[in-house]
């Protein structure tokens, strides 16, 4: 430890926090500590520490810490912070799967309410729910009691008369003027507090209103809002999932050097509910016990509402989680619940390793011959679809060397200027994606020695180096080239080392295959201006009676459209953006 970093430690307060190690200017590591101080020296001291904590002390270049008034605003504090800066050295959660949710936007003067799949929660969103069926069927209930709408925005501007939601008494027709918007706005806000569990609270204002109705002699308002408050009465007894999730989560738990999966069972009113399933890299090589404490703080944020957690392993008395009951399954429901969630993270790590072992050769030979730390692999595929005059886009896959992350997946629509050939566009999606700044040191590219050659050229100043996978002896599937650094490999000579080349190829031609589809046939049914929030047909028609072309709206200043269209200047600056990609 530099003397510098001695002194700075020295410094740091004996109370809660979060401390952060920086190196190379970029966050390393973050971690919580009851004690900032006392943590942070253990680092450095010189006592024995595993091979990876070593490695990560090596590249400590500068270190900070953040205070907070309890063990619990550290735990928070610092899974936010590494789920914002993800460090190379933390437990990066990996989930299997996304999660259902309630939409209920705001975006419109009229929301509608959705059912949604998202990894993460958003500020419009209710949940997660236990299961798709579930929130389908709470999305349902909620349209009996408060009427509304499910459509999308386009259906809902273009209709002329009430749809069948309306007839079978699921929508209040808002679409055609038959709620004003005041009530329709008060359905919305009963709604939330429905879906918050807030159920006693809408019942004591809907008698309010149902007595006030009373009174001035208007039964039949009076008589829905009494049908309202059964249905809502109804919902509230059967408890259809309002509660937000489950309470009490069933844990199980494999690893194997740097690989790590754990199983989730949520249980529900003392029955198997659901379960979940997450892998992850143990980077720093820690315990059992530290590893289960790390998952857990990730858990109980994604699910405040968890009371108990049942787990088979190390005993856990963490400060962090003053709130939740750890119990060790001694027999009955508990005992077999734990033991599902064992045996599922066991075959969960196995299909891991399997995975990890199937590119051992292609990495031993990037390692050997294109002298690249596999450690710390990041390989960017790169394919286009299209042709010159139709729509072209550029599709981008990034590998590890586990296998695929599509985190990091992108694609791009290429402009106008840059359509004039595959390489051209090959070369703009390329420039486009390394600005992401991903961790990427090879780049492969599904072409000759040529195509190879040109990209080489026009990309002078790129650290990562540069691969081609062409077409072998009559264009057969495993028999291909692989070229770089000038020279030429025969894939049927080397079978083994293909793997990950061709999986990198046939995924980006897959994922280009995907997208351009979905773009043409979007644009097939509606203008591409259209992807932009509040452009509509009457906008696009509105851009074509005032200007020739596309191209001059592009070059003409914001302020000056925005005048001419009778647009806000913020929607115009939005068009003017996506319209100078394409001709600028």
């Amino acid at each position: 430890m530099s003397i510098k970093i001695s002194e700075k430690v020295k410094s740091f307060p004996e109370t809660s926090g979060v401390y952060r190690f920086f190196g190379n200017k970029k966050i390393l590591y973050i971690g919580k500590a009851k004690n900032l101080r006392k943590r942070v020296q253990s680092y450095f001291r010189n006592s024995l520490k595993e091979y990876k904590t070593n490695k990560l002390v090596e590249r400590i270049e500068d270190v900070d810490f953040l205070t907070t008034n309890n063990e619990t605003e550290a735990l928070l504090l610092e899974q936010n912070l590494i789920k914002t800066e993800q460090p190379p050295f933390n437990i990066l959660l990996r989930d299997d799967k996304s999660f259902p949710y309630i939409e209920l936007s705001e975006k419109h003067d009229y929301p509608s309410i959705n059912f949604k799949r998202t990894r993460k929660s958003e500020k419009n969103l209710f949940g997660p729910f236990t299961s798709a069926s579930a929130t389908r069927l709470a999305i349902s209930e909620i349209q009996n009691i408060f009427n509304l709408r499910t459509c999308n925005d386009v259906f809902f501007s273009n209709r002329s008369r009430a749809c069948l939601q309306y007839q079978i008494g699921k929508c209040s027709g808002p679409c055609v003027g038959l709620i004003e918007k005041p009530d329709y706005e008060q359905d919305v806000i009963g709604a939330k507090e429905a879906l918050k569990g807030n159920f006693s609270k809408i019942i004591s204002k809907l008698r309010s209103e149902m007595n006030f109705n009373s009174q001035i002699e208007n039964f039949e308002k009076a008589g829905e809002i009494k049908k309202k408050i059964e249905a809502i009465k109804k919902v509230e007894e059967t408890q259809i999932i309002f509660s937000g999730g489950d309470q009490i989560k069933v844990i199980g738990m494999a690893c194997e050097g740097e690989e790590v999966s754990f199983v989730v069972i949520d249980v529900l009113k003392n029955s198997f509910s659901n379960i979940k399933k997450y892998s992850f890299k143990n980077k720093l090589e820690k315990n059992a016990k530290e590893i289960t404490e790390e998952f857990i703080s990730r858990l109980v944020l994604a699910n405040p509402q968890i009371k108990e957690i049942v787990f088979d392993g190390d005993e856990i008395n963490s400060p962090f989680f003053p709130h939740i009951t750890f119990t060790k399954p001694m027999g009955g429901k508990k005992i077999k619940w734990a033991e599902m969630a064992n045996r599922n993270a066991r075959n969960l790590l196995s299909l891991r390793l399997q995975r990890s072992m199937k590119y051992e050769s292609s990495m031993e030979f990037i390692k050997n011959n294109l002298n690249l730390d596999t450690n710390n692999m990041g390989i960017v595929g790169f394919d286009v679809s299209g042709g010159a005059g139709d729509i072209q886009t550029v599709s981008c896959v990034f590998f590890n060397a586990s296998g695929p992350d599509k985190s990091k997946y992108r694609y791009f629509r290429v402009p106008i200027k840059n359509s004039s050939s595959d390489l051209e566009a090959l070369l703009f999606g390329i420039k486009k994606y390394l600005k992401n700044n991903f961790n990427v040191n090879l780049i492969l590219i599904d072409g000759g020695q040529t195509h190879l050659n040109y990209i080489k050229k026009n990309l002078k100043n790129i650290k990562a180096k540069f691969v081609s996978v062409g077409k072998g002896e009559k264009r057969k599937y495993g028999i291909e080239n692989l070229f770089y650094e000038d020279k030429r490999i025969e894939f049927r000579t080397n079978n083994l080392i293909s793997k990950i080349f061709l999986d990198v190829r046939d995924e980006a031609h897959r994922f280009a295959i995907k997208n351009f589809r979905s773009t043409k046939r979007k644009n097939l049914t509606q203008h591409f201006l259209q992807d932009i929030s509040g452009v509509g047909p009457k906008t696009i028609s509105k851009i074509y009676k005032e200007y020739q072309s596309l191209e001059e709206l592009s070059k003409e200043s914001d302020i000056k459209a925005s005048k001419r269209l009778n647009l806000d200047n913020l929607k115009v600056k939005k068009i003017q953006d996506l319209l100078k990609e394409m001709y600028n």
